[in-house]
């Protein structure tokens, strides 16, 4: 795997050919600690967008990464008040980027779909992203496997991480959403720290170390 990856180059590669609606944005990214794969968050202006990569994903291959990030990015050019995952992916997939997707669902151990809030949503897992690809893209897809020496099968056990964490900053309030449950902070922060805890099956959500909810763990 390339543990050299220049996460910031390969955002401004998508951002120029695939996400012209963040041309104007100021972009940052950087890895970290985080209780997800990605955590992004974005202005209600769209003028500044944060993506931070936990550091587990230093590890994985850039094609994957390529995955992770469009899926980041596609949230907030959706602008709309709730954030599916599920049209998330659509759109990242609609732009070019399912192959990738594809591939980032087997780093991130969702062969099948991830379905949260029972049922209302989901992340669409390898095996769907695949049935939505074009002939030439399941050739790439393919290549790409064979590459990574990558086998995809339902038996790999799912990573118990997040996979991503969404704040949006209103002129008011911040939004948290954890798999697709929303917390909100009354004041308006630039920069907050989201952290998840386990206990039994109930997730606990904790902004700047302070619990403001919690849900219940979803089932896959």
């Amino acid at each position: 795997m390339d543990e050299m990856i220049d996460i910031r180059n390969l955002v401004t590669r998508l951002v120029d050919t695939a996400y012209p609606e963040l041309n104007q944005s100021h972009i940052r990214i950087k890895w970290g600690r985080s209780s997800s794969f990605a955590t992004i968050s974005w202005t209600h202006d769209f003028k500044e967008v944060n993506i931070r990569c936990s550091n587990e994903t230093r590890k994985w291959h850039e094609s994957a990464l390529t995955g992770l990030l469009a899926h980041e990015l596609s949230h907030p050019v959706q602008q709309t008040k709730y954030q599916s995952e599920y049209s998330t992916d659509i759109d990242a997939i609609e732009r070019g980027f399912g192959l990738y997707l594809g591939i980032e669902r087997l780093f991130a151990g969702k062969y099948d779909d991830h379905v949260i809030l029972k049922g209302k949503d989901r992340y669409l897992g390898y095996r769907s992203i695949r049935q939505l690809l074009n002939e030439d893209e399941l050739k790439h897809l393919d290549a790409l496997l064979t590459q990574l020496r990558l086998i995809p099968s339902r038996k790999e056990l799912q990573k118990e991480v997040h996979h991503d964490i969404i704040i949006i900053h209103s002129e008011t309030n911040t939004i948290i959403q954890v798999e697709g449950h929303k917390f909100k902070i009354d004041i308006q922060k630039d920069d907050v720290e989201v952290r998840t805890i386990v206990e039994d099956n109930t997730i606990h959500v904790l902004i700047d170390g302070e619990e403001v909810g919690y849900f219940n763990s979803p089932i896959n």
